[in-house]
């Protein structure tokens, strides 16, 4: 099948539409019940469930033939051919307590090759829109990495909170982190970080777990905006494996990089 720029253009019109109306969902509606997955640390609220069902449903009216790959339920397949890679809400525990910063995460790839990614903030109404060989918008305005270097950078990170046996290497990583460059962050939002980082908000980004769900968008919008996005785990970006993510705005990449390998 050949993809146009234009097909592209139309898909990301139509799933930052779903983005946005799956953003009015969380907004506009109270959570009744909270479950854990494994731990304290990852939870899943019923608003997580009803969002996801709901953009699941709208995605596969515009690609009646493609996958699921989504966080909640057993939505989890992937195809060679079209799959879309959903996070209905990623920040649930910031959203659990009110902290105004989760997101809706909708990426769509073909061949495993990532298309069209959307992040939706609905509490600042930002909807980030990566264009693979089009470009990176936030409502509209184009989006440009930095040229800072390290030194120079602001740095977000995850702390990989469902696997807390990583917190030596994680807190190690983050201090080295912390004491070579500008300052460091940690939002809950790893989506909601790449989006930053492809806006210019900050420089670099590093997580040493994620799943697909969580970086499959804003991958895709990192790249769009010039920067530069790599697997700790060879093909995992193209395969939609667990990982971790080095990224950056390919500037100060080979300095992330060379920190973050000395506790591998």
């Amino acid at each position: 099948m050949m993809i146009t720029n234009e097909m592209k253009q139309s898909w990301a019109r139509q799933t930052a539409a779903i983005a946005k109306r799956a953003g009015a969902l969380i907004l506009n509606s109270k959570i009744g019940s909270v479950t854990e997955k494994g731990g304290s640390a990852n939870v899943v609220t019923d608003i997580d469930v009803k969002c996801q069902q709901f953009v699941v449903a709208e995605c596969l009216k515009l690609l009646p033939q493609s996958c699921i790959l989504a966080e909640e339920g057993e939505a989890r397949q992937i195809s060679d051919r079209f799959t879309w890679v959903i996070d209905p809400i990623d920040g649930t525990t910031n959203y659990l307590y009110d902290y105004h910063h989760s997101c809706v995460s909708i990426a769509l790839y073909y061949q495993k090759k990532g298309v069209v990614g959307v992040v939706y903030d609905p509490y600042l109404d930002e909807c980030f829109v990566g264009i693979e060989g089009v470009g990176s918008t936030c409502n509209g305005k184009e989006l440009r990495v930095t040229g800072n270097s390290l030194e120079n950078a602001l740095v977000m990170t995850g702390t990989s909170p469902y696997d807390k046996t990583l917190a030596d290497k994680t807190f190690g990583i983050m201090k080295e982190l912390f004491l070579n460059s500008r300052d460091i962050r940690r939002s809950g939002s790893a989506a909601l970080d790449l989006c930053y980082l492809a806006g210019g908000r900050i420089d670099a980004f590093y997580e040493h777990t994620l799943q697909p769900w969580d970086y499959a968008a804003g991958a895709i919008i990192v790249r769009g905006a010039h920067g530069t996005v790599e697997a700790m785990t060879e093909h995992s970006l193209d395969e939609l494996q667990p990982t971790g993510i080095l990224a950056s705005n390919g500037s100060c990449h080979a300095a992330l990089r060379d920190i973050v390998c000395r506790f591998l």
